[in-house]
């Protein structure tokens, strides 16, 4: 399921990352007391999900944490057949990994310096439009673009033992995220305009933080 999800992220987005998140996948998430010590530790806003990375001059080392019933819960579905209510929570924690773990290696590879908002900004982004392009909203109506919305941006819950810091940041990131996706819907989803918004979004994904800031700015006050 990371696999298919990873492969579907890359491809929307039209980058490579030359490797397989399963294979950086751990079953306990890091403490402090091991070694390698992580020097950046970034979890998801329910701490189900954590992306940690250490870097030594040119070497990085990444892993993934996905806590144990959310894989089972994604265990042997199909992501193009089985993505439904029930488990769209589930789905936006693996992507909201997936996501991370993409942006970190690909922006490493073409040695992009990137900041934890900017990380927490795609990754909103990624969930929404991995949903609703693959979720079959569109032609099959599996799921109506109105519930993935809700879900991600509406009914989102922090942990409340996350630091200010984190909460002012995934916060600011939800609401980023949500005006650039309700400009994608406004102004191509709801035209059918798939090849304009593939522009876009890819255009937008190649910004670091301050331009998809702007970018998002410029459009909610047009």
């Amino acid at each position: 399921m990371l696999s298919a999800i990873q492969k579907i992220i890359e491809k929307i987005y039209g980058v490579e990352t030359f490797l397989n998140v399963e294979d950086y996948v751990i079953e306990e998430p890091l403490s402090c007391s091991q070694r390698p010590q992580p020097r950046l530790k970034i979890c998801s806003p329910s701490s189900k999900g954590c992306l940690f990375i250490s870097q030594n001059e040119d070497d990085l080392e990444i892993a993934v944490y996905i806590n144990r019933e959310t894989v089972s819960n994604l265990k042997g579905r199909n992501v193009l057949q089985d993505f439904h209510r029930k488990n769209i929570s589930d789905f936006f924690l693996a992507t909201e990994e997936v996501s991370h773990f993409v942006y970190a290696v690909w922006s490493a590879i073409h040695r992009r310096q990137i900041t934890i908002l900017e990380m927490e900004l795609q990754a909103e982004v990624d969930k929404y439009i991995t949903a609703i392009l693959y979720s079959g909203s569109i032609n099959k109506g599996k799921i109506p673009a109105r519930d993935i919305k809700r879900c991600l941006f509406e009914d989102s819950i922090l942990q409340p033992d996350l630091q200010l810091d984190e909460k002012e940041r995934y916060k600011n990131a939800n609401r980023l995220a949500m005006n650039y996706c309700h400009h994608l819907e406004s102004n191509y989803l709801k035209k059918n305009d798939l090849p304009s918004m593939m522009r876009d979004i890819r255009h937008f994904y190649r910004l670091g933080q301050n331009g998809k800031i702007s970018r998002i700015n410029s459009i909610a006050f047009h």
